[in-house]
C-alpha cells in the first residue's frame, strides 16, 4: 500500500489546506485597518505598558499584536507538521490519526475559548476546519 492510498488521507490534506488558510486569513487581518470605534481602546493600550523583566517594558498594545502573530505562527506550524505527516513516507495511517486526534483537541479548546470570550473569526474558521478533521480521524483506521 503506498502512502497516497492510505485511509483518511484525503480528508486529513482537505482540513490541514484549510487550517494553513486559516492562518493566512488571521495574518492578512493583522494589517487591516482598525475599526474607528476600537480607536479609543487601541490608543489606551498603547500608552499602557507593562514591566515584565530583563529590561523589557512593552505596551499592553505590544503584548496584544504578540498574542496576535503567535496565533498566526501556531496555524502554520501545525500546517507545516502536518504536511510531514501527508507527505513523508515513513507517516503511517495510526500517526495521522493520533495528529488528527490532538487537532481535534487543540481546535476544540479553541473554540471553547473563541465562544467564551464571544469572538466570531476564529469561532467560525476553526467550525469549518474542526469536522474534516473529525472525518480524517474517523477514516483513518488501519
Amino acid at each position: 500500500m503506498t502512502n497516497t492510498s492510505r485511509p483518511g488521507r484525503g480528508w486529513f490534506l482537505a482540513a490541514t489546506i484549510l487550517m494553513g488558510l486559516t492562518g493566512v486569513a488571521h495574518t492578512l487581518g493583522q494589517f487591516g485597518a482598525d475599526p474607528p470605534q476600537l480607536q479609543p481602546a487601541l490608543d489606551a493600550m498603547r500608552t499602557s505598558a507593562l514591566a515584565m523583566g530583563i529590561g523589557m517594558t512593552p505596551s499592553i498594545y505590544d503584548i496584544f499584536r504578540d498574542l496576535a502573530f503567535t496565533m498566526s505562527v501556531t496555524f502554520f506550524a501545525l500546517t507545516a507538521m502536518n504536511l510531514l505527516l501527508i507527505y513523508g513516507v515513513d507517516a503511517t495511517t495510526r500517526l495521522r490519526r493520533t495528529a488528527a486526534g490532538i487537532t481535534l483537541v487543540w481546535l476544540g479548546a479553541f473554540i471553547g475559548l473563541a465562544y467564551i470570550y464571544r469572538v466570531p473569526p476564529p469561532l467560525i474558521s476553526a467550525l469549518v476546519v474542526w469536522p474534516l478533521f473529525l472525518v480524517a480521524y474517523v477514516k483513518s483506521r488501519d
